[in-house]
């Protein structure tokens, strides 16, 4: 298991490296700064807003064995948005403006509410990591 999880965030850094490199060569280096640091500040506003509490929320319901209703997901999902605008590259902002518009947030809490299911059917208590 934790091999694909190395090579994954290994081949998403040299990913990620490789898109500010890009965007660096088009905007500035200096630009290209304030740019991480702008979506660091939405982020940040974000999470606060909808982070740890929905968090909690889910993991309550995982232990209840329940599918949690659309406020609480719409919540984890804006809080997982909120972690990717924080972290700095270009895939991980784009996800995370993705996951902002309202849009398109509707495939993303499809997929947290079928991430539920399977973790349900699993008999798994935790969200991400156990307590």
């Amino acid at each position: 298991m934790t091999l694909p999880v190395t090579i994954c965030f290994a081949v998403g850094t040299v990913i990620e490296i490789f898109g500010l490199k890009w965007i660096s060569d088009h905007i500035s280096i200096l630009n290209t700064v304030n740019l991480i640091m702008l979506t660091f500040l939405i982020g940040v506003v974000v999470g606060r807003s909808w982070g740890k509490t929905y968090f909690e929320k889910m993991q309550w319901h995982l232990k209840s064995r329940t599918l949690p209703e659309e406020e609480v997901l719409n919540g984890v999902v804006m809080g997982i948005a909120s972690m990717l605008l924080i972290t700095p590259g270009i895939v991980t902002d784009t996800i995370g403006f993705l996951i902002l518009i309202p849009i398109f947030r509707g495939v993303f809490k499809d997929m947290a509410r079928s991430f539920m299911r399977k973790k349900i059917a699993n008999s798994e208590l935790h969200f991400f990591f156990p307590n």
